[in-house]
């Protein structure tokens, strides 16, 4: 049975995030005789020549002008919300994330010239109260409330013109969760105009230390089980609309084999090709609070005074985020032997180059040390052991999606609460048994490849997304509430009110599938 041919229209935010995370699937799309537009957000840049894709058009989003009076209202609208959600207790031991959110928020209230003063002092009373502490009775109110504005904002005209003139038969978006996002408005446009949406998570993390899904699409396109409650229980997803296809953007990993001998490698590195070497993958910078050299330092000193002569002579690879290019090029570990800091100024992989030298890197180790990053995911699918160490400064345990990677909660992260106690445990996993990958295998499947390790999620994706084409969408309007400085005063006005006592309680959105 022939498949109908459609028309997908997708907004995927920036270039290199785009390439990284769903560049697979609108090729698994295009190759099934779908017609493929991708519009990137204006600030984040357009896509290299080298990047497109055959049979897929790329170009810059639409965005609600200032001009309509209510690009502001929904900034403020979701602003609000975004930091009303570290305020509920679940977040209690993870202050750096409400603090982070409380800083953007409260630092575009000050700035900006588009409030007005009274508007500005309310909304900044609203945000020091937010940031005072858990409180589940004021977050719920203020993303219960939140949620109620976002229904009176109409959709842009603009954008409701752009997406009219794509005749796209399904609509998606991605990622969405960003602080205050705009990408709500396409989702909104899209209902309007009655054409199905679905959104992309598009990592782990996504759901539990960014901002909030405010919009509903017919659709929410997930990783695995336990995005699935996220999108429930921490967004106030509907569960019928949410649908776990597994992470497609690790799919090559499942597949690829080094392009390298080991040997070569190491010798290109710079390093003793007869002794093991370990990789650090280093974390992005805007997710910690110390400079990470000055730990990988502290890291490499421990494990060379380790009594364990191996870890004394084990050659040492230092791979810097992408997103820390500068920082790296300054570096110098010269007076350690058999380290080498790779690439040195730091290399997203997004071409296919990039791509087989960072598999190389891993697939040729012995072990695999991070801090938080998604590269431990993509260490476990290689079938390495991965280890990290509770270090001031990074505070990855006060994290949500952290906990996910324990072994008391069926995965397969080696974690140290010190350098000492690290070194020892890495000691341990270059002996490592059965036991241990068969651990990181049962992680991989139900987190990565939660229909089957041998099943790639990207034609799942795809299978899901040509169904979603297909699904009714409920008709909506945006409700009375007028005018702007209406619903501008009706969300500051909970800073006005009286404060209430602290509690518990179980913290859920309103109107979430209007």
């Amino acid at each position: 049975m022939s498949r109908p041919v459609l028309r997908v229209l997708l907004f995927a935010g920036g270039p290199r995030f785009y390439t990284r995370q769903f560049s697979s699937l609108v090729t698994e799309l295009s190759a099934r005789g779908h017609g493929v537009h991708v519009a990137f957000q204006p600030s984040k840049g357009e896509l290299e020549a080298s990047a497109k894709q055959p049979g897929v058009t790329h170009g810059l989003a639409p965005a609600r002008p200032e001009s309509d009076g209510w690009r502001s209202v929904a900034w403020l609208v979701r602003g609000l919300e975004d930091l009303a959600r570290y305020t509920h207790p679940r977040y209690e031991r993870a202050p750096e994330l409400r603090e982070r959110m409380t800083e953007k928020i409260g630092g575009q209230l000050r700035k900006s010239s588009e409030f007005e003063p009274v508007v500005r002092r309310l909304a900044l009373r609203l945000v020091r109260r937010l940031s005072a502490g858990p409180d589940a009775k004021l977050s719920e109110r203020v993303i219960h409330r939140a949620a109620r504005l976002e229904q009176a904002i109409p959709t842009s005209p603009e954008i409701d013109a752009y997406i009219r003139g794509r005749a796209p038969d399904v609509v998606l978006a991605t990622p969405v969760v960003n602080r205050a996002s705009t990408q709500v408005e396409f989702l909104k446009s899209a209902r309007r105009l009655g054409i199905p949406a679905g959104t992309l998570v598009a990592s782990w993390d996504n759901l539990t230390n960014k901002g909030l899904l405010k919009w509903a699409p017919e659709r929410v396109f997930v990783w695995n089980e336990i995005q699935v409650r996220e999108a429930v229980e921490l967004h106030g997803m509907a569960a019928d609309r949410v649908v776990a296809t597994g992470a497609q953007l690790f799919d090559p990993w499942f597949e690829r084999r080094p392009s390298t001998e080991r040997a070569e490698f190491v010798r290109r590195l710079g390093l003793d090709p007869a002794e093991p070497y370990v990789l650090y993958t280093c974390s992005n910078p805007a997710m910690t609070d110390i400079a990470e050299s000055g730990f990988v330092a502290g890291w490499i000193e421990a494990l060379r005074s380790s009594g364990d002569e191996r870890l004394r002579r084990i050659g040492i690879v230092v791979r810097p985020h992408p997103n820390d290019l500068d920082h790296w090029r300054e570096v110098d570990l010269s007076r350690f032997d058999n380290v080498a800091v790779w690439p040195r100024e730091g290399t997203a992989v997004i071409t296919d180059d990039a791509r087989a030298d960072f598999f190389d890197s891993l697939a040729h180790s012995a072990a695999v040390v991070g801090i938080n990053t998604t590269a431990m995911i993509e260490a476990a699918i290689v079938g390495k052991s991965v280890l990290t160490v509770l270090a001031p400064g990074f505070a990855q345990e006060s994290t949500l999606h952290f906990d996910y990677l324990l072994e008391e909660n069926g995965g397969f992260l080696h974690v140290a609460a010190s350098l000492d106690e690290h070194a020892g445990r890495l000691s341990h996993v270059l002996d490592e048994d059965e036991e241990g990958a068969a651990r990181r295998r049962a992680f991989v499947e139900s987190f990565v490849r939660p229909h089957g390790l041998d099943r790639p999620a990207t034609p799942i994706l795809a299978d899901a997304i040509e169904e979603l084409a297909g699904l009714p969408v409920e008709q909506w309007r945006p409700s009375a509430l007028r005018p702007v400085l209406a619903a501008e005063a009706a969300l500051c006005s909970l800073a006005a009110s009286r404060p209430k006592q602290a509690g518990g309680g179980k913290a859920r959105r309103v109107g979430a599938t209007a």
